[in-house]
């Protein structure tokens, strides 16, 4: 294989890895915020509420769960 067609490669990889960091840190921060709001009564409703209008902007698709995210992460690291 030639460097020529290697770097796009190399390049794709630092890609990925650049967007695997910025997914894992948007879900560490969601972590918190949802940790957050718990900590208040309506905390609960309004992660509820938030979820719900997630799933009509996306058609009816629910957000990934913690666990589909996790499992996404573990596939795409390893």
């Amino acid at each position: 294989m030639s460097d020529s067609t290697r770097e796009p490669r190399e390049g794709c990889s630092s890609f990925q890895d650049e967007l695997l960091h910025l997914l894992r840190l948007l879900a560490t921060e969601n972590e918190l915020l949802r940790h957050q709001l718990r900590r208040h009564s309506a905390g609960e409703l309004q992660i509820r509420d938030i979820e719900r209008r997630m799933c009509e902007v996306n058609g009816g698709v629910r957000p990934a769960t913690q666990e589909r995210l996790r499992a996404l992460l573990a596939s795409l690291s390893s």
